[in-house]
C-alpha cells in the first residue's frame, strides 16, 4: 500500500530529501503540510506507512508541524516515520514529535536526522559551493540509508541527545513565542521589482504584494523562503547580513516551491 509523505520546507532541502525518498521507495505519495492545513476536517491517510519530513527549528519542529498532527488521525498506521532536515544538530526535534504523537494515540517507529545545507542567514548563510555539493551529497547517502530502512519498517530512534534537549529547552519556546512579530524584521532595499515570489513561496500567506512591495502580515513561521529565494536579494534582516549567502536547493525547481506551498501553477518560473 502507497506511504504517504507529510513534508514542510522553506528553500527545498525537505522537499528533495523526499523527492529521493520517493524515487528509491516507488509507491509513494508526497503530502505538503501548507496545503493541508488549508483543507477542513480530520485528515485519515488510507495507508500502511506514514511519514514525516521536516526542517529543524532550534532542535525542536516547526511549528506549523505542530498544529498540523492534532489534525491528522495515524491511530490504524502501523508504521510512522520522521526526517529531521538540520543544519548541524536537532535529534531531540523527532522526540519532541514522538511525543507530540503520543499525545494524539500514536507514536514514532523510527526517526532520523539528517544534515543538509543550513538556509539560516542569521547564522552567516549558507556555505561556499563546493561546501554545498559535499554536503548535499552526504545527505544522499545517508537518505539512501534510511530508504532501506523504511522499506524494511526498521524500528530506530535516537538516543537521548543531551545538546540538542539543552538547545530546545533554551531556545525554542522564545523562538515560538517570537513568531507573532517576528517578521517585524524584515526589510525590503529599492532593488525589489515588485515580482511576487515572495508572497508565492511562503508556506504560511504571510506575505502581501502591496504598492508593487511585499508587506507581512504577522503569522510568519521563520523558514526564509523569502529571504533565500528572492531574485533581487532585495529582502534583508539586517544591515550585516545583506552580503551573506543566500540558499535555495539545486534540485528542486523554483516552481516546485511554489506548488508545494501553495499549490499555485507557475509554468514559467525556472
Amino acid at each position: 500500500m502507497t506511504t504517504t509523505l507529510y513534508i514542510f520546507t522553506g528553500t527545498g532541502n525537505s522537499l528533495a530529501a523526499a523527492e529521493f525518498l520517493a524515487q528509491k521507495l516507488g509507491d509513494m505519495v508526497i503530502e505538503s503540510i501548507p496545503i493541508r492545513m488549508k483543507k477542513a476536517g480530520l485528515l485519515i491517510p488510507d495507508t500502511n506507512k506514514v511519514g514525516f519530513i521536516f526542517p529543524v527549528n532550534y532542535s525542536g519542529v516547526p511549528l506549523i508541524l505542530s498544529e498540523f498532527i492534532p489534525r491528522v488521525s495515524l491511530s490504524h498506521v502501523p508504521y510512522i516515520f520522521a526526517v529531521a532536515i538540520s543544519g548541524g544538530i536537532g535529534r531531540y526535534a523527532l522526540l519532541q514529535l514522538d511525543r507530540m504523537l503520543k499525545e494524539n494515540g500514536s507514536s514514532l517507529q523510527a526517526g532520523w536526522m539528517v544534515r543538509m545545507v543550513d538556509n539560516y542567514i542569521p547564522y552567516g548563510g549558507a556555505p561556499d559551493e563546493k561546501t554545498q555539493k559535499k554536503l548535499l551529497s552526504d545527505a544522499e547517502s545517508v537518505l539512501a540509508d534510511i530508504a532501506n530502512s523504511i522499506q524494511a519498517e526498521k524500528k530506530e530512534m535516537p538516543g537521548f541527545p543531551v545538546l540538542s534537549q539543552l538547545l530546545h529547552s533554551l531556545f525554542y519556546p522564545r523562538f515560538i513565542r517570537s513568531l507573532s512579530e517576528i517578521d517585524t524584521r524584515f526589510r525590503v532595499d529599492d532593488t525589489c521589482n515588485g515580482c511576487g515570489i515572495c508572497s508565492r513561496v511562503c508556506p504560511s500567506d504571510n506575505i502581501r504584494i502591496i504598492d508593487n512591495k511585499p508587506v507581512w502580515q504577522h503569522h510568519c513561521l521563520f523558514c526564509l523562503a523569502c529571504i533565500n529565494l528572492c531574485p533581487k536579494e532585495a529582502i534583508q534582516l539586517e544591515e550585516k547580513l545583506r552580503n551573506k549567502r543566500r540558499y535555495h536547493n539545486p534540485s528542486v525547481p523554483l516552481k516546485k516551491l511554489i506548488q508545494i506551498q501553495s499549490g499555485m501553477d507557475s509554468s514559467s518560473d525556472q
